[in-house]
C-alpha cells in the first residue's frame, strides 16, 4: 500500500494558577485535533518530537545568549493514495 503522510505542530496550552481550572485538558485538545483529522480521512499515526537547532545570531551572542534546542511534538497523520 502507498501512503501519504501530513504532519501538524501540536503545542498544548494551559492556563497558569494554582487555583486555575479554565482551559481545555492536553488530552481533550489533542483528541480534538486527531478527530478533527480523522473526520476529514486521514488515520492518526504517531506522534513525533522534532528537535530544532537555533543557531544564536551575531547581535544576540554579544549579549550573552547561547545556540539551543527547542523541541516540537508533531502529530503524523496518513492515508492511502
Amino acid at each position: 500500500m502507498n501512503y501519504e503522510y501530513k504532519t501538524i505542530q501540536f503545542t498544548a496550552q494551559l492556563k497558569g494558577g494554582i487555583l486555575s481550572t479554565k482551559g481545555a485538558s492536553i488530552d481533550s485538545q489533542l483528541l480534538s485535533i486527531i478527530n478533527q483529522h480523522i473526520g476529514n480521512g486521514w488515520e492518526y499515526y504517531s506522534m513525533e518530537v522534532v528537535h530544532i537547532y537555533v543557531k544564536t545570531g551575531c547581535l544576540a551572542s554579544i549579549f550573552g545568549r547561547k545556540d539551543e534546542v527547542l523541541y516540537q511534538d508533531v502529530l503524523v497523520f496518513r492515508k492511502q493514495s
